[in-house]
This record gives C-alpha cells, sequence and structure tokens, in this order.
C-alpha cells in the first residue's frame, strides 16, 4: 500500500517577526552603542591638561594681552610680571594677524612692554603710560581681583 503524498504548504520567505533581521536604523544603532561601550584600546589613553576655568585660583587674575602685528615673526611681553625677560613670554599668532597670550598674575600693579622682532614696542591700547629710565615708555596694568580696587 502506498501513503498518500501530503501536499506541502508553501513556505514564505518573510521570516516570523521574532527571527527577523534588525531593520537598518537599529543596526547603526548598535554600532554606536558598541562603539561607545567598547572603544578601541589602542591610544584612547591621554594626557589632559587641567583648564583654568576648571581650576581657577581665587587669589590670582587671568589677564590677556594681545598686539596686531600682521607683519612680524616672533612677539614677546616682558614685564615686572616676569623680570623683564624679553623672549621669556612669547605669544600665539592668530590667523587674523593678532598676537595673543594669557597670563595669570597675582594682584597688583605691573609695568609691561611688547617686544616685536627684537624690537621694544608700546601696546597702543594700554590705558596708562610711565616713563622709564630709558626715555621710553612702560604699559602700566592693573590686575585686581573682583570687588578689589
Amino acid at each position: 500500500m502506498k501513503t498518500q503524498a501530503i501536499p506541502h504548504e508553501k513556505k514564505s520567505k518573510a521570516k516570523p517577526a521574532d527571527k527577523a533581521a534588525p531593520s537598518r536604523a537599529k543596526r547603526r544603532l548598535a554600532r554606536s552603542a558598541a562603539n561607545v561601550l567598547a572603544p578601541k584600546t589602542e591610544g584612547t589613553a591621554r594626557h589632559v591638561p587641567l583648564l583654568l576655568e576648571r581650576c581657577p585660583k581665587p587669589d590670582k587674575k587671568r589677564i590677556c594681552f594681545g598686539l596686531y602685528a600682521p607683519e612680524a615673526q616672533a612677539v614677546f611681553v616682558a614685564g615686572s610680571f616676569n623680570g623683564w625677560q624679553p623672549s621669556a613670554m612669547p605669544l600665539q599668532k592668530q590667523d587674523d594677524g593678532r598676537w595673543v597670550v594669557e597670563l595669570v598674575l597675582e594682584p597688583g600693579r605691573y609695568e609691561y612692554r611688547f617686544v616685536v622682532d627684537g624690537q621694544w614696542t608700546d601696546d597702543p591700547l594700554s590705558p596708562a603710560y610711565v616713563s622709564n629710565p630709558f626715555g621710553g615708555l612702560n604699559c602700566v596694568l592693573v590686575a585686581a581681583i573682583q570687588g578689589m580696587s
């Protein structure tokens, strides 16, 4: 006796919902989560300098020195805060031709001048000047903590 063939149902190409492939968005999310949770181990640790904004020195004042000198090759600031060393504090050149440096100073009165390509130069934006023993002028800076004069 022959057994009768049982008709087979056509298999659908659609997968059941529990075995369906994740959508593109879910795959992308899974990849980004994996990158966040498991970063590459080589080269991820690096030294990060502390920022003055995060570790302020309440007894000191941050002062930004700046000079517009687009043709200059090197600019330094020298003054009573660094023993008048003409090459101790270099300024960094910006794209717009300005040179800047930020210093942290104790409250007080300081005299200073810029050294541009080896030539002592006045700060044209200084609010006050005093004569120096060399027949020129020194710029005056008063660094005061808020609430102090």
